[in-house]
């Protein structure tokens, strides 16, 4: 387990060899900022200024994910996880010294890694941002807005349904930011008065550490922060995060992937304590919600042709590093899931890099080897095995939280692996493995 102590906007001075990692959302006394943390688009549109507790909660939420993209994990899977000592400023130190586990035990759920909190008084705080003439479009819930396949159909089908969503999105760079766009213009083309609004999160200038750390975990728990904020003082209360059931569950491929390359980061379990701690921390019952949760990846796509939305689906994205590479890799397992869902469906799709169903020699890549191997494997368990051996080997089946049981778990994962063994086996590379 690797070791990291950083500091925020030097609000402390940290005894550590070789000093603490420096992160900073401003210019210090110090040096100068590091990362850019903007979520003045967030409170333009809401119907009052933000509170001290509001701000500190988004804020200590932006600190978060920048010291997570600022501490690089070991290589391989004993050095993955972490152990990070983090000195944050906040308004009220005492309010967030108290209440820290529970922000530590999210992390933990997020990240596999272990992160300790000290808050410290913050000596120059920001003001609250300020407010414009027009306030966000009429709205009744909130909706997140990746770029990707599931919340791109997720807010279709709330549209659909009579519901007025307000978008939040994590503007980025690149690809992903492209996707957001197109499908934010996508909606606005079919309905009136919609708006995707966002908050801003990522390195700046040369002295963030470099390459920032990919895995980027906790960056659900700021993108709900934002969605949560905006649900609390805009009064409509409700979140929704649109993720297809097998995501949400994430059941590992092997066992060596249950920290590394398994994310919990739309767990029913672990959205239901985010629900719980925004709630708390904002004053006021807040719901999050997962309008796909019962659904496999295959079936998203489908009701997306269902929705007459299909044509959009190829702007998407899915690849794990699009963000860094700007097209879809082919091999990575979000890249295999989404390829069987479209094929299955017949919906036109975006390129990729490498075909691993018909070119034999993508095997030599190992990485590529090992996706579409343990992915084989775990579908033929899921397939073949008994409920009660599915519940031994792969536990996560039991995180289905308030919204999944877990006959319905195990029946959305044997429809998935007959989806996909149904289409896998008619390709030549997948079928020579099998």
């Amino acid at each position: 387990m690797s070791g990291h102590t950083v500091v925020v906007n030097d609000c402390e001075a940290v005894a550590v060899v070789g000093g603490p990692v420096a992160v900073r959302t401003r210019d210090t006394a110090v040096g100068t900022r590091n990362f850019q943390f903007n979520y003045s688009h967030l409170a333009e549109g809401l119907p009052r200024q933000l509170t001290e507790r509001e701000m500190d909660w988004i804020e200590t939420l932006g600190s978060i994910f920048a010291l997570d993209l600022a501490c690089p994990r070991g290589g391989g899977d004993m050095a993955w996880a972490r152990n990070i000592e983090a000195h944050l400023p906040v308004r009220d130190p005492d309010y967030w010294n108290a209440n820290k586990s529970r922000i530590q035990a999210l992390f933990a759920d997020l990240t596999e890694d272990r992160l300790e909190l000290h808050f410290h008084e913050d000596e120059e705080p920001a003001d609250a941002p300020r407010q414009r003439r027009r306030p966000f479009p009429e709205h009744d819930c909130v909706s997140l807005l990746s770029g990707g396949v599931d919340s791109f159909v997720g807010t279709a089908d709330l549209l659909s349904s009579g519901r007025r969503p307000l978008m939040v999105s994590h503007t980025a760079a690149g690809a992903i930011s492209h996707a957001q766009t197109v499908v934010e213009a996508f909606y606005s083309n079919r309905y009136d008065d919609l708006e995707r609004i966002g908050v801003t999160a990522r390195k700046h200038g040369g002295t963030f550490p470099t390459p920032p750390e990919p895995s980027q975990r906790s960056r659900s728990l700021l993108f709900l922060g934002a969605a949560t904020l905006v649900a609390a003082v805009g009064e409509s209360g409700e979140v929704f995060i649109n993720e297809n059931g097998i995501m949400a569950i994430h059941v590992p491929m092997t066992a060596a992937r249950a920290g590394s390359l398994s994310t919990h980061t739309a767990s029913p379990v672990v959205m239901e304590r985010v629900e719980a701690l925004a709630s708390d921390v904002l004053g006021q019952p807040l719901a999050i919600s997962n309008g796909l949760v019962h659904m496999t990846k295959p079936e998203v796509v489908g009701h997306a042709k269902d929705l007459g939305v299909d044509g959009a689906l190829r702007e998407t994205v899915s690849c794990w590093a699009i963000g860094r590479t700007g097209v879809h890799c082919g091999i990575c397992a979000p890249c295999l899931m989404r390829r069987i869902s479209f094929e299955i469906h017949g919906a036109a799709d975006a390129a990729y890099t490498d075909d691993i169903f018909e070119d034999e020699s993508v095997l030599d890549n190992d990485f590529a080897c090992d996706n579409l191997t343990h992915m084989l494997r775990l579908l033929q368990d899921v397939d073949r095995d008994s409920d009660t051996a599915l519940q031994v080997r792969y536990p996560e089946l039991l995180n289905g939280g308030r919204d999944l049981d877990l006959t319905t778990t195990l029946e959305m994962h044997r429809r998935w692996a007959q989806e996909a063994n149904g289409l896998l086996l008619q390709k030549p590379v997948p079928r020579m493995l099998i």
